[in-house]
């Protein structure tokens, strides 16, 4: 089976429940009936409901099986206010501005993630519907990171690779890249594969003399000292990450014997290139990002995605919620 099909049956028939903040969206309401036929999870659309249903009917969809939750007239809406003061009273958060916070409706899908009505959020079809301020102020960064970091999964017929962060941050420090590396390998993890974890750079075994180069082997010790058990190694090069025959030349003691398969890069630069090539020129199928290292999932979408893409992070962020 493909990765996504893999995805597919691990959700499928479990009935979690996935907010999409943009009700009124045709690629949210597409998505959402989507996933309603499969039975791969239970769709909640956040909007005006009047305005929902009118959507839907123009598009010929059935809100059947879809479940529709409309911010302005909300019986929790109240008790999301005061969740969402209490959170944010320690910045100065006023009742009047909870208010008009929770009538957002990526805010009031993050909230309803965070009392337990659904297991995760995917958002960002829109500039002013990215979840990112709504993750950090209300679903929070899980315990143990300090930082949250984006992995793509990258996708062939025989192979899967985790590359990350991609996406989200620019140039992180020692402590950050290990971070990143054990994020990325519970995300691995959580997709059923065994990590086998590469800190990525352009020298191998001390080709060269760089500071990104040290930054890189202080991460692989500071993961190896919180994750004893994991396959890591680094500084490496690519080729000597991934061809068993390169690795016996560059790095022969290598834990990883040329078979990595979730890459750290030295910074979003490397990390973000390497994906569209990787997509590009070598033929993957590049999904995400997915966010990580928050306490529930929410995951952001391209503004450009397609309805399967949205669909399909959708049932990923159910899978996320399982572990």
């Amino acid at each position: 089976m493909s990765f996504m099909e893999t995805v597919y049956e691990k959700v499928k028939g479990r009935g979690a429940r996935v907010v999409y903040p943009e009700g009124l969206e045709e690629r949210a309401l597409r998505a959402a009936a989507w996933l309603r036929d499969r039975e791969l999870v239970v769709p909640v659309v956040v909007g005006s409901a009047s305005e929902v249903e009118g959507k839907a009917k123009a598009l010929g969809l059935s809100l059947e099986g879809i479940e529709v939750r409309d911010p302005a007239t909300d019986v929790r809406r109240q008790d999301f206010e005061a969740e969402y003061l209490e959170l944010r009273k320690h910045k100065g958060m006023t009742p009047e501005k909870a208010q008009e916070r929770v009538a957002l409706p990526h805010y009031f899908g993050a909230l309803a993630v965070r009392t337990g009505e659904a297991v995760g959020m995917v958002s960002g079809l829109n500039s002013e519907t990215k979840p990112f301020l709504p993750a950090f102020e209300i679903i929070k960064v899980a315990e143990g990171y300090k930082r949250v970091s984006s992995v793509f999964v990258m996708t062939w017929p025989d192979k899967t690779y985790f590359y990350a962060d991609c996406s989200v941050i620019i140039s992180p420090d020692a402590e950050t890249l290990a971070e990143i590396g054990r994020a990325t390998a519970r995300s691995a993890s959580v997709f059923g594969f065994e990590p086998r974890v590469a800190f990525l750079s352009f020298s191998t075994r001390d080709s060269a003399q760089d500071a990104s180069i040290d930054r890189a082997k202080e991460a692989v010790l500071l993961l190896r000292q919180a994750e004893p058990d994991l396959l890591v190694d680094g500084e490496l090069q690519f080729d000597a990450a991934t061809v068993p025959e390169i690795t016996r030349k560059k790095s022969p003691n290598s834990p990883l014997e040329g078979q990595a398969n979730v890459f750290i890069f030295p910074d979003l630069n490397a990390g973000n290139i390497a994906y569209k090539i990787t997509e590009r020129l070598g033929g993957a199928s590049a999904i995400g990002p997915i966010l990580q290292g928050l306490r529930m999932p929410v995951n952001d979408v391209s503004r450009g995605c397609s309805v399967q893409d949205f669909a399909d992070v959708a049932t990923i962020t159910a899978l996320q919620a399982m572990d």
